[in-house]
C-alpha cells in the first residue's frame, strides 16, 4: 500500500470516528448531551463545587453593637420617671421690661375764688373806683385815668364794669391782662378785631371776663366787664 492509500484510509477513519459520535450523542438525554457537547468541546473545563462560608467567633464579635449606656433615672413619689439632667438648674434669658417708676404728682391746689360772699351793694362811680369793686380781678392798669366803675349785684352774682385810659399801645394794655389772667385760670377765647380796637374773652366756668381796647390819641382806652358767681 503506497501512501496515497495510507491516507485515505487515515482519513476515512477520522470520519467514521465523528459519525459515531454524533448518533450516539442523539441518543442520549438532552440533559446529557448538552453535558457531553460540552465536554467534547471544552476539554480543559472542571467541575464546580459550592463553597460553604462559616463565620469565624472573630466575624461575629465584631458584628455585635456595643452596648448603649443610658443616662441613670430615678422614680419620683408620683411614680414619674426623672434624670440628672431635669434635675439640674435651669437658667432663663428671657429679659423682662422695665417697669415703669410710679410717679407722684403733688396735690393741685385749690383755685382761688374769684368773688367771695358776701357781695357788696350796687353802686357806681365816676373817676374812682367803687367800693366793693373786684380790683383783685379786674385791676386798673397803673398811671390808668379812671373815666368811671361800676357793681351790681343780686344774690350770690355780680357784674363789675370799668372804664379807663392810659398811654399805653393797644398791644401792651392786651399783653398786661393776658399776663395777669393767665395765672387766675382764666382762658383766653378767640380774638375779635376791628378797625382800631381788638377784644378778648377769658372765661373759667361760670366767671367770665371781656375786655376791649381801642386806640386813642395818646394812647388806648379800655372797657373791662366781668360776671362772676360768688362763693363762701
Amino acid at each position: 500500500m503506497n501512501k496515497r492509500q495510507l491516507g485515505l484510509a487515515a482519513l476515512g477513519l477520522t470520519v467514521l470516528v465523528a459519525s459515531a459520535g454524533v448518533v450516539v450523542a442523539q441518543l442520549l438525554p438532552p440533559t446529557d448531551r448538552i453535558q457531553s457537547v460540552a465536554e467534547s468541546t471544552s476539554p480543559t473545563a472542571q467541575p464546580t463545587s459550592e463553597r460553604s462560608v462559616t463565620p469565624t467567633p472573630a466575624d461575629t464579635d465584631s458584628a455585635t453593637p456595643a452596648p448603649v449606656e443610658e443616662e441613670p433615672t430615678d422614680t419620683g413619689a408620683d411614680g414619674e420617671r426623672w434624670s440628672e439632667a431635669d434635675a439640674a438648674p435651669r437658667t432663663s434669658t428671657e429679659v423682662l421690661p422695665e417697669q415703669p417708676e410710679s410717679v407722684i404728682l403733688p396735690p393741685s391746689k385749690p383755685r382761688t375764688t374769684l368773688v367771695s360772699l358776701p357781695l357788696p351793694p350796687t353802686a357806681s362811680s365816676t373817676g374812682t373806683v367803687v367800693g366793693g369793686f373786684p380790683t383783685d380781678v379786674m385791676p386798673g392798669i397803673p398811671e390808668s385815668v379812671i373815666d368811671n366803675t361800676s357793681v351790681a349785684t343780686e344774690g350770690d352774682r355780680m357784674q363789675a364794669a370799668l372804664e379807663a385810659r392810659t398811654s399805653l399801645g393797644t398791644t401792651d394794655v392786651l399783653a398786661f391782662y393776658r399776663q395777669h389772667f393767665a395765672p387766675l385760670g382764666l382762658l383766653e377765647s378767640p380774638t375779635t378785631a376791628a378797625k382800631r380796637s381788638t377784644t378778648l374773652s377769658f372765661a373759667r366756668g361760670d366767671d367770665s371776663i371781656t375786655l376791649a381796647v381801642t386806640a386813642v390819641a395818646g394812647g388806648s382806652s379800655y372797657v373791662l366787664f366781668g360776671a362772676f358767681t360768688a362763693q363762701d
